[in-house]
């Protein structure tokens, strides 16, 4: 047979996708080097060249690579804008639930308007044997401080201002009383916690006197070296 006029031989099958191999290199030492292709259902083992191979659909058709859905991504960000959503409503009534429960606390042991006592002995009219008693009364954000000398209520208190507040809810605001010798000379003073600030005064014996810039700077570095 002429190398003009060869022919192509297919084997096929009509019931199943096909595929064409070449079997007929080997045959060329016998005169003939007409190749035949042999059409086989993909997936089945195809003989090539003396060996076994197998052909099918995987190795023909590139694998797709993974993406994400378009609705599985909205709905994936909608479920988090809720969630977050969620999250900043929590956190919110929360912190509401909490500052109504310390307000509360508040109504019942400080009352309205915020007043906290004191009763201390401070060597001013206690001959009665009877302590010094102490108000920090906050009105209308306003600190001020009432001391009764040996807790005689029959006589006008002496009278401290403290500090005057200006928050929407600071007239809500503790002032906190304590008495104690800041200074170490044996005379007790007081001082008044209004939130992170602390005013302290100091007993010169008869009376209460606001600490001096000195006295200050001296209490810090004895607090510092303890």
């Amino acid at each position: 047979m002429s190398a003009a006029r060869r022919h192509q031989q297919y084997m096929i099958d009509d019931d199943a996708a096909t595929h064409a191999i070449a079997t007929g290199a080997q045959r060329a030492s016998r005169g003939g080097d007409a190749t035949s292709l042999h059409a086989l259902p993909r997936g089945l083992p195809a003989r090539q060249g003396g060996r076994v191979g197998y052909v099918g659909r995987e190795a023909e058709a590139p694998r797709r690579a993974a993406t994400l859905d378009p609705p599985a991504l909205v709905r994936l960000v909608g479920t988090a804008m809720i969630i977050f959503a969620l999250a900043v409503v929590l956190y919110f009534g929360l912190t509401s639930l909490l500052g109504f429960v310390q307000e509360k606390r508040d109504d019942l042991r400080y009352g309205n308007p915020r007043t906290s006592q004191v009763d201390a002995f401070v060597g001013h009219g206690e001959a009665a044997g009877v302590a010094t008693h102490f108000m920090a009364i906050n009105l209308n954000r306003r600190i001020t401080i009432l001391e009764f000398p040996g807790g005689d209520l029959s006589q006008p208190p002496r009278v401290f201002l403290g500090p005057q507040l200006f928050g929407r809810a600071d007239d809500l605001t503790v002032a906190k009383l304590q008495v104690d010798d800041l200074n170490g000379d044996g005379k007790r003073d007081f001082t008044v916690q209004v939130k992170d600030v602390r005013l302290a005064y100091i007993n010169d014996g008869t009376t209460f006197r606001p600490i001096t810039t000195e006295e200050l700077a001296q209490l810090k570095q004895q607090e510092g070296g303890r």
